[in-house]
């Protein structure tokens, strides 16, 4: 981790809050709508009561660290970083996942791997950071529940933690979605391209 990092004093987190406020707020009235199919939305009761993640995902070469969709040459699989707390960072878990996310089990034999490949760019591959380390399992869907990290299109019409909403509404669908979904729409300011997340995983060696 660079010492040089610039660390945000308690004084300065109301001007982050204010711009993470004034960057989520919509820019343009005129973008299509999309709908469900076009956004692979994956209910919540197809979930089973999980977020997502590669770790319950069918293409995941478990054992290998790999996705049988992008190949061998990108390594997948969660990290926690900083490698160790200091007195202003705390560790956070990151989980990985991709558009292509599909809810199964894991391949846990020898890593196997499509005739065509896909680029991680493509299906969108990257890292999501969820609430507490050590969960059972970790990811994506739309309002944060069962362990999973919300994403910033499910906006909530009142107060409290949108965990606690099991419907709001999808500024990309413009309807109501429920909690526990998920779709290739998600979106989080705290996601971990799989450039970065590459470069970190270098930096912390094999588990």
């Amino acid at each position: 981790m660079p010492n040089n990092f610039l660390v945000y004093g308690l004084d300065a987190l109301r001007k982050v809050n204010s711009q993470r406020r004034a960057l989520s707020q919509p820019t343009i009235t005129s973008l299509p709508i999309l709908n469900k199919g076009q956004v692979q939305y994956i209910p919540e009761g197809a979930m089973e009561g999980e977020p997502a993640s590669c770790y319950n995902c069918p293409f995941f070469n478990r054992t290998g660290k790999s996705c049988r969709l992008i190949g061998p040459s990108v390594t997948i699989r969660k990290f926690i970083y900083p490698p160790k707390p200091t007195a202003d960072a705390k560790q956070i878990e990151y989980w990985p996942c991709c558009s292509a996310w599909m809810r199964g089990e894991p391949n846990y034999g020898p890593s196997k791997f499509m005739d065509c490949l896909s680029s991680p760019d493509t299906l969108g591959l990257g890292w999501i950071n969820v609430p507490e380390l050590g969960q059972d399992i970790g990811g994506a869907n739309c309002g944060g529940k069962d362990g999973g990290d919300d994403c910033d299109h499910y906006c909530t019409d009142g107060p409290g933690d949108k965990r606690d909403y099991p419907t709001a509404f999808c500024r990309v669908l413009q309807s109501q979605v429920e909690n526990g979904a998920v779709c290739s729409a998600w979106m989080d300011d705290d996601w971990v391209d799989w450039t970065k997340a590459q470069a970190l995983l270098k930096e912390l060696g094999d588990e």
